[in-house]
């Protein structure tokens, strides 16, 4: 997939504490939407690792954007979370600003949204040490694949896990008999 999905500014005022990050996110692609971001700043645990199966929750995101069992996963691990900051789908070119606070055990900083269209495509960030220096600091985000159905291109308004085929192509490009 392509490595320039979404671009992620990181200001950070002073040693970390709370109420003192600006976040921007600007959609990198040509042609596809982002679903309902969730941005996690936690001390434990991870939205997703690399490497390994998704979880439930993930694949929940992953094939439908449903980011309400990845907030219940980081609302047990104590994490600052912003969901949904641009209000719905983001469209190629938009971007995002807004601040987050980040309570000062919270040290890392983790991303997820899914691809549209796509089954089972997503973009993130996954852990990454929030600076304590002040400054601002840029990040590409790259693309994944959650592993969790086959991609057959098919848009069928599916996007439930385990329910196989895409929610739905926003620019209506449809295809036909899985050539989207």
């Amino acid at each position: 997939m392509k490595k320039l999905l979404l671009a992620a500014s990181l200001l950070s005022s002073s040693t970390l504490m709370a109420g003192d990050l600006s976040l921007q996110f600007t959609n990198l692609t040509h042609g596809s939407h982002f679903t309902p971001l969730i941005v996690a700043a936690h001390n434990t645990g991870h939205l997703f690792e690399i490497g390994t199966p998704a979880t439930a929750s993930l694949q929940a995101m992953a094939e439908g954007g449903d980011i309400s069992g990845l907030v219940s996963d980081m609302t047990a691990l104590s994490a600052d979370i912003v969901e949904n900051p641009a209000a719905g789908l983001m469209a190629p070119g938009q971007s995002i600003s807004f601040d987050m606070t980040v309570d000062n055990s919270n040290s890392y900083l983790s991303i997820t949204t899914m691809i549209l269209p796509t089954n089972d495509g997503f973009v993130g960030l996954d852990a990454l040490p929030i600076p304590e220096k002040k400054g601002t600091y840029t990040y590409q985000l790259s693309a994944y694949d959650a592993g969790t159905e086959a991609n057959d291109e098919i848009v069928n308004g599916a996007g439930a896990p385990g329910a196989a085929g895409i929610p739905a192509d926003p620019l209506g490009l449809n295809g036909s008999n899985a050539s989207g």
